[in-house]
């Protein structure tokens, strides 16, 4: 185990990046924002009663311990780093099966009897996990790859703990932990220009007592003109976060084409836009934590006690909006990005709320 916590503190020395002041959200916290190759925000829900302790954090590494209050119970080491090797890779799941094994053989090189698996984070980004749990010292190590940077988690029993092993229970909060784990592109809202703006958006995690919001916006995915043009029977068709094997290519129009007869992609502009069954596909891009004005606009088109379509949108306060975030009711579908438009002004505050009834919800 001692080997395993050098590397990784051997790993962290590679790393350009900053750390930034945990911040208390909805919920979350901000871990680091990464500056270098594809800035990121690192967001996540803290385990019951575990405080982040920032080891190392300025612009050539970052350590962090995630500890409890109770000194008996696991602990939970961060580090982060940047691997050229890996500098075109978005994410752990754009491996293929050799790389995967290199990754394997240098856990079962170290340690023979580790057991290997993978999991998800809650945005869908591929972790692999390496568990030990038969040996001298236990463990379960959480690696992943986003824009090319090494993101591990290590768990391993406290010092103080009677029982130097790891529990199921205890492995489970950390999965959950992982669960939560999202990689949001640093600054992605500034850059994108979200002020006087519409955008779809996911809003969740009400916070009476700060009256905020935590919202999820989405976009849409696009591909340029040579990405289209290389598609062919065999070839690989990556978009956002998924990719297929093409199988048919039909041209519908002009700026049209139909791929494996499920995903249309429709040229706007100098880019392609991608529908599947005819809805356009789109992916988070930022995260942020939104303040709701005294007078913000809601329109509604959902009767939040049955679910069902309104045959005209009801116009509510800022305060029946916030009373339904923190009670929705029992066939409230939520403010969920299927159906939300958020409205934003220039200083990039809401103005208007717009909920949409979709047969789907």
């Amino acid at each position: 185990m001692k080997k395993i916590l050098a590397a990784l503190l051997c790993l962290a020395l590679a790393l350009g990046c900053a750390l930034a002041s945990a911040e208390e959200g909805t919920g979350k916290i901000t871990l680091g924002t990464l500056d270098i190759n594809g800035a990121f925000t690192l967001q996540c829900g803290l385990p019951e009663g575990y405080k982040l302790q920032p080891i190392k954090a300025n612009r050539d590494q970052v350590v962090a311990v995630m500890s409890s209050e109770d000194p008996a119970k696991p602990v939970m080491q961060l580090s982060v780093a940047f691997d050229e090797t890996y500098s075109d890779v978005d994410r752990m799941n754009d491996l293929d099966e050799e790389a995967l094994a290199a990754l394997e053989k240098t856990f079962t090189d170290m340690d023979p009897t580790v057991e290997i698996s993978y999991g998800d984070t809650g945005l869908g980004t591929r972790l692999l996990i390496a568990k030990q749990t038969d040996g001298a010292f236990d463990y379960i190590d959480f690696l992943s790859i986003y824009k090319g940077y090494f993101i591990e988690f290590v768990l391993v029993p406290s010092q103080q703990a009677e029982d130097k092993s790891l529990t199921d229970e205890q492995m489970r909060i950390c999965i959950d932990f992982l669960t939560d784990l999202d990689f949001v592109p640093a600054d992605a809202a500034q850059e994108i220009g979200i002020a006087e703006g519409t955008w779809l958006t996911n809003l969740t995690d009400y916070n009476p007592e700060d009256n905020t919001v935590q919202a999820v916006l989405r976009r849409g995915v696009t591909l340029s003109p040579e990405e289209v043009n290389a598609l062919q029977p065999g070839s690989t068709l990556t978009y956002g976060r998924e990719s297929v094997v093409v199988e048919t290519v039909e041209p519908l129009d002009e700026n049209s084409l139909l791929v494996n007869d499920e995903i249309t992609l429709t040229r706007y502009g100098d880019r392609y836009h991608i529908y599947l069954y005819e809805e356009e596909y789109t992916e988070d891009f930022a995260t942020m934590t939104l303040t709701i004005p005294e007078n913000l606009t809601v329109l509604d088109d959902i009767d939040p006690d049955t679910g069902d379509p309104l045959e005209e949108s009801a116009h509510r306060t800022a305060a029946e909006f916030t009373a339904l975030l923190a009670n929705p009711g029992e066939n409230d579908p939520g403010f969920a990005s299927e159906n939300v438009y958020v409205t934003f002004d220039a200083q990039e505050q809401m103005t208007l709320v717009q909920r949409f009834f979709v047969p789907w919800q």
